[in-house]
């Protein structure tokens, strides 16, 4: 079983896409080591993370997270296990999207509305967990794309 940890956060400053990259480039570094793989998302003004892996390691970096000075705000929303990783191709993937973005993309249209209130159940659990399986369906098509 893999141990997940989905949480959401605000940065201190604002969200970029060289943010992103720069998130992404330490992940994809320190991430391997420790078996966690994920994905980063800049939603507006909120960073919504899933993390995956080992349940120690995953639980350490979360709590290095926490105590980041670049986050505040953070809260964990759901934590569980799953039979497979979700983005196990990934030691850390990371996508800049505007809510006009998701507005466009209706296999992400319920993520607003977990972004704004989140609930921390199984019904949303399974909800957010089919949206990011949907949302890597279409990162890698618009991958193949380019």
């Amino acid at each position: 079983m893999i141990y997940y940890i989905i949480y959401t956060s605000k940065p201190t400053g604002e969200i970029t896409p060289e943010t992103l990259k720069d998130i992404t480039s330490v992940s994809e570094k320190n991430n391997p080591g420790k078996k966690i793989t994920g994905m980063l998302l800049g939603v507006e003004n909120k960073y919504l993370q899933y993390l995956e892996g080992p349940e120690e390691n995953v639980n350490e970096l979360f709590q290095k997270i926490w105590k980041d000075p670049r986050h505040q705000n953070v809260t964990q929303w759901i934590k569980g296990y799953s039979k497979e990783r979700v983005f196990g191709r990934w030691s850390m993937g990371s996508w800049m999207l505007s809510y006009s973005a998701l507005k466009k993309m209706p296999a992400l249209a319920d993520l607003k509305k977990f972004l704004d209130d989140p609930l921390n159940n199984d019904l949303q659990s399974k909800k957010f967990m089919s949206m990011m399986h949907d949302l890597l369906k279409m990162w890698i098509e618009e991958e193949a794309e380019h």
